[in-house]
């Protein structure tokens, strides 16, 4: 394992039902028409995340005030579920194609407020790999609520080609972390099955005492 971390190392995607078909057939002779080399509407937007944004761990500290006005903090009582910071996850994507990914989300967003039918959007999942693109962990957001679409402006003065993004931001009640690579994949060598690694010292000062 590396002891960096590459960032592009992780999978993300929108649930595969987020997208009605009514929203399908609206985009898909749009894609067409721009030859968009994605089969549907799903994988187009997918291709089109830039990064997910993980909470950082946080608590309320209640405190007591004893006598002579000392304070005394203490360990919270809150539930595993609620110690992240804000409970939001926020998914940055790229603006491309005259911001047809945007218009996109932005049907979508407006179809999760007005079904009555369900309260929560499907899990979504955050799936990290190796160097070799096992999955080693994922991490499950249950009982999803998309929450925010930040905005995005026209301007004449914008001409150059300078990426630019916008955010959807989701709120979770639950989240699980799961590590999932098998036994098998990890690689366990003996003693006798070490390589063998040959060490040559070369002398720069002196070509003829260079050892094979």
């Amino acid at each position: 394992m590396r002891i960096s971390t590459q960032g592009s190392q992780f999978v993300f995607n929108l649930p595969s039902d987020l997208v009605p078909d009514s929203i399908r057939d609206r985009y898909i002779p749009l894609l067409e028409k721009n030859w968009i080399q994605y089969e549907n509407v799903l994988d187009y937007l997918n291709s089109t995340i830039k990064e997910v944004s993980f909470p950082g761990l946080g608590l309320q500290i209640p405190e007591q005030t004893l006598l002579r006005g000392k304070k005394r903090s203490f360990k919270p009582v809150t539930n595993i579920n609620d110690i992240t910071s804000t409970r939001e996850l926020v998914i940055q994507f790229r603006r491309v194609d005259s911001d047809i990914n945007y218009w996109i989300m932005f049907d979508l967003f407006t179809n999760v407020y007005l079904n009555t039918e369900e309260i929560f959007s499907n899990p979504f999942q955050v799936i990290s790999l190796d160097i070799h693109r096992n999955a080693i962990y994922n991490i499950n957001f249950r009982e999803i609520l998309l929450t925010n679409l930040s905005e995005i402006t026209f301007a004449y003065n914008q001409q150059s080609f300078d990426e630019r993004t916008f955010n959807l931001t989701f709120k979770y009640n639950f989240f699980n972390i799961e590590f999932i690579l098998n036994q098998d994949k990890v690689l366990e060598l003996n003693e006798d099955e070490l390589p063998e690694i040959k060490m040559k010292n070369y002398n720069l000062g002196d070509p003829s005492k260079i050892n094979p």
